[in-house]
């Protein structure tokens, strides 16, 4: 191990010592390439001072040249001669001791007038005559550079004598001194190069670069630096970031400086080279003494590491070789070999925290062996207490309140726990060993069960559920719901079947009370409107099938409104209890009777003539008139007004025949109350005609002249105490101000077709409403009842679609009632539209649920979100146990299907806290809110003027 160690030590302080000394080297050459960056641009101000000094000699030489002897009377003569005869004097002075090159003078003509100096300043003539020609102009001076042949700084001055411009005067001074004064300035060596597209072979120059030396300091030796330079950098703009030659032995630096900040367009350039011999030598020296120094501590790193690991590596060896003893529990030899491996240390390390964390570690394992037999005993005694929890188990299982029996592989029973005794009255001795078929009671439905339980008794089925009826050992039969489970068998006696039995007699027999509620009115105890009509509907059957006649008497009690509002709903309740029984003693037995709804009653009295009708219409008013009802010193009499329709002489069909009922009963009605009228079908065409052209004339007036309007009335959330959402209810306004309900006129609409009309103008004045309020900033919800006739109206759908979408309205804050009813004609086509409207986003609610027992198959059939509860139920609540008992029904089979509950008809405080207790959803009624229009609502605040308008 010591070895691994050490290797792995060595790489990584071999690795440590490389990078440190690839750093240093690196940031020596960063500092080395920043320090010549620095040095170049001091070498550039030093050249750009250099030049700009020539400029400013050449300017004081060019203001004095007027103010020579005898120059300022040669220069206002304007003649060459005189000005060449005058400045003869100064040439030679000036050529020697300034060393200028050229002098000229022009005229103010521009015209050459004298000249000294270089003939190859020609080569600059044209652009110097454009020089003379702008100082002229502007007579300011200027200062340009030209590099042609030879690179000159030109100084071009207008000549002022007293005050007068008389000419130009142009001084040229070439660079080469320049050169020579930035070599004893910096003592780094100089070149000028000038770019030439052909070379010279007569001039000195370097071919590869296209250039021409017009100056170079140390001529020999920078010739060849710069010849070895254009070997290996044939392009010359490498040397415009610098570059680094080596030549005998020597380390060059090689940098260009440009003149184009002084003339941009100039064709020369420096080129400066520095010695940097000593810097580089001076950077391998400390990188190779960085990585010598490296190298030493590596090995004495080494050297030390390999002394103080072997002896904690030896130690640590014998500990490894010793850790088997504790496997074998000879903890005892473990500790001494710990001790005698070694004295004890001065200074203590990690070995010696190991050494004495094992010994620690051979006592705990000891103390642990000790505790492992303490718990072996203590588990024994655990199993003990086990064994009395498994009878704990067996007690439960005997008082569970279900039955718990198992059966053998033959389905005979072997167990039966002690409620199922006392629920069968058998003992378990008694059925052990019994088929366990025997104790059912099978009916047809059930002919197949034992085929089923044998599946189960030979695993091709896991499971089964079924009901049947027992019959218990006194005769005495229980409603059982049966869930047999396979088990898994490990012996030819262990058993093959659980059975649990669950008791549903008082559950089948509410489930009858709920059926029995489904065809029947639970204040009278008569047929209601649904079974009734179910009855009416046998019976025209009947009639047809056999050829014989009946009769429907319609009961419409007189001024049953005045006794509800003078004396109380308690007091009507009571009086429809007494009518139903004094009409049940005046009919004959194969008569049915039923109430319709409200304070209506209808009679069919099969196999009779009309003459036997009016006699049991005559017989019913005669009892009606016996009965007197007293309520809080109030005495009120029975009467009632009887429509008396004939089948199939005036109608075939229930709805016809309950509406040639309900016309004679009007007609009793106008003729004096509690009276009776045989219908006629003369009568029925010209009052039916009458009635519907009455009513289409109406509603396609309200139509044209906007005369429909809405009443809302809101419906609370139950445990908030909030208002949830509000129930759009249909109004028309008549030509003398009367309001009038929709029952008035929509059956007309029913019949004329314009009920698609009115379906389609109250969801667009509702959707309407709805986004007026929703871009306000507020969010009101609307529940919009939807007539039967709205599931074959195949445009609704796009209309609903269109009016969503051009109003902005949101679809989530609609919801749409329905009734059983309007769901009965077209199961199918009812579905499918109510899964494409909640698609939008819309809700659904099922009213009058609980009326008829179907409503138990239509809110598992249909999309519904909410179910209303109707409001028979919940007018006497709080006065009548046997609705609560229904309401709670109702909730629960609601809320079993995943829905949400409503409850109509809340007309008092302690209504409402019956339902709130019951855990109702919603609650609607006069307690709540009456129906009001827009202007009166309590988001009146959230409208315009103009939709406060009815």
């Amino acid at each position: 191990m010591k070895w691994k160690v050490l290797y792995l030590s060595s790489l990584i302080l071999f690795a440590i010592v490389a990078s440190f000394s690839a750093i240093t080297y690196l940031r020596l050459i960063d500092n080395f390439e920043r320090e010549r960056d620095v040095q170049h641009q001091r070498y550039a101000s030093e050249v750009e001072g250099l030049i700009k000094q020539l400029s400013q000699d050449l300017h004081q030489l060019a203001e004095m040249i007027p103010f020579l002897e005898g120059m300022s009377t040669a220069l206002l003569r304007g003649q060459g001669s005189a000005i060449t005869d005058t400045f003869d004097h100064y040439w030679m002075p000036l050529q020697l001791n300034k060393g200028i090159e050229l002098v000229r003078f022009y005229g103010k003509s521009n015209q050459l007038q004298a000249s000294w100096g270089d003939p190859d300043a020609d080569t600059h003539g044209e652009t110097m005559l454009d020089w003379v020609r702008e100082v002229n102009s502007l007579e300011q001076p200027i200062s340009p550079l030209s590099c042609a042949r030879s690179c000159m700084q030109f100084v071009v001055a207008p000549l002022l004598v007293e005050g007068i411009s008389v000419g130009v005067v142009v001084i040229g001074i070439s660079l080469v001194d320049a050169v020579l004064g930035f070599k004893n300035i910096s003592g780094a060596d100089i070149g000028l190069l000038i770019r030439e597209q052909t070379s010279s072979p007569q001039a000195m120059g370097i071919p590869s670069w296209r250039v021409r030396i017009a100056a170079l300091t140390g001529r020999e030796k920078n010739l060849a630096i710069l010849e070895k330079t254009a070997e290996q950098y044939p392009d010359l703009k490498a040397l415009e970031q610098g570059v680094q030659i080596s030549l005998g032995g020597h380390h060059q630096q090689i940098r260009l400086l440009s003149l184009r900040k002084e003339n941009p367009a100039s064709t020369a350039q420096f080129v400066i080279i520095t010695d940097i011999t000593s810097t580089i030598d001076i950077i391998n020296g400390l990188t190779w003494q960085n990585v010598i120094t490296g190298l030493v501590g590596l090995l004495l790193s080494v050297v030390l590491l390999f002394s103080i690991l072997t002896n904690p590596l030896s130690r640590f060896k014998h500990i490894v070789f010793a850790l088997p003893l504790l496997a074998h529990s000879n903890f005892g030899k473990f500790r001494s070999s710990l001790h005698s491996a070694g004295k004890k240390q001065w200074l203590r390390d990690e070995i010696d925290m190991l050494d004495e964390t094992a010994v620690a570690l051979s006592h705990q394992l000891e103390t642990l062996e000790t505790q492992v037999a303490d718990r072996t005993q203590i588990l024994a005694g655990k199993m003990d207490e086990l064994s009395k929890e498994r009878d704990f188990i067996t007690n439960l299982l005997d008082i569970a309140q279900v039955i718990v029996l198992t059966q053998n592989i033959d389905g005979r029973i072997m167990m039966l726990n002690a409620y199922g005794e006392m629920l069968v009255q058998y003992t378990e001795q008694e059925l052990q060993g019994r088929p366990f078929i025997d104790l059912l009671v099978l009916d047809n439905d059930l002919q197949d069960l034992p085929v089923h339980l044998e599946e189960v008794r030979f695993e091709r089925r896991d499971q089964l559920r079924h009901e049947a009826n027992i019959l218990c050992k006194d005769d005495s039969i229980r409603h059982i719901l049966w869930l047999h489970s396979r088990l898994t068998r490990h012996a030819a006696s262990d058993p093959a079947i659980l059975s649990v039995g669950l008791d549903m007699t008082e559950h089948k027999r509410t489930e009858g009370r709920l059926a029995w509620l489904a065809d029947h009115d639970p204040l009278t105890d008569l047929f209601n409107r649904r079974r009734f009509q179910e009855e009416l509907e046998q019976m025209l059957n009947l009639a047809a099938r056999y050829n014989y006649s009946g009769a429907l008497l319609f009961f419409d009690l007189d001024q049953f409104k005045f006794i509800n509002d003078t004396s109380g709903h308690q007091a009507g309740d009571a009086l429809l209890k007494m009518v139903a029984r004094m009409l049940l003693s005046s009919i004959r037995s194969v008569d049915i009777l039923g109430r319709l709804g409200g304070d209506e009653f209808a009679v069919i009295l099969p196999q009779t003539t009309p003459e036997g009708a009016i006699e049991v219409a005559k017989n019913a008013l005669a009892a009606l008139s016996q009965g007197k009802l007293t309520v809080n010193g109030r005495t009120h009499k029975a009467s009632a007004s009887i429509g008396i329709a004939l089948f199939p002489e005036h109608g075939n069909n229930v709805h016809d025949l309950l509406a040639a009922a309900d016309l004679a009963m009007y007609q009793a009605k106008e003729a004096g109350r509690g009276g009776w009228h045989l219908f006629s079908n003369e009568e029925k065409t010209r009052e039916r005609m009458h009635t519907l052209v009455y009513w289409k004339e109406k509603i396609e007036y309200s139509f044209l002249h906007d005369r429909f309007f809405f009443y809302f009335q809101p419906i609370m959330h139950i445990k908030n105490k909030s208002i949830d959402h509000y129930e759009v209810l249909l109004r028309m306004l008549d030509n003398d101000g009367t309001i009038l309900a929709p029952h008035l006129f929509i059956p007309a609409a029913e019949q004329t077709g314009l009920i698609h009309a009115v379906d389609h103008m109250v969801l667009q004045k509702a959707i309407a409403l709805s986004a007026g309020i929703q871009r306000r900033g507020y969010n009101i919800r609307f529940s919009i009842n939807l007539s039967a006739h709205a599931f074959h109206d195949s445009a609704l759908l796009r209309i609903l679609t269109d009016t969503f979408a051009h109003h902005g309205a949101d679809p989530s804050t609609f919801m749409f009632e329905i009734t059983e009813t309007a769901a009965l004609e077209d199961l199918p086509a009812a579905r499918k539209l109510m899964d494409a409207i909640r698609m939008l986003g819309c809700s659904f609610t099922l009213d009058d649920f609980g009326v008829g027992f179907s409503s138990f198959y239509y809110i598992r059939q249909l999309p519904i979100d909410i179910v209303k509860i109707d409001g028979s139920f919940i007018r006497n609540l709080a006065d009548n146990p046997d609705d609560q008992i229904l309401v709670k029904a109702l909730r629960d089979v609601a809320r079993g299907f995943g829905k949400q509950t409503t409850a109509e008809f809340v007309e008092s405080a302690a209504t409402f806290a019956l339902l709130e207790k019951m855990g109702i959803d919603y609650a609607q009624g006069y307690w709540v809110g009456t129906p009001a229009p827009a202007e009166e609502s309590a988001f009146k605040d959230y409208l315009t003027d103009e939709e406060k308008e009815p």
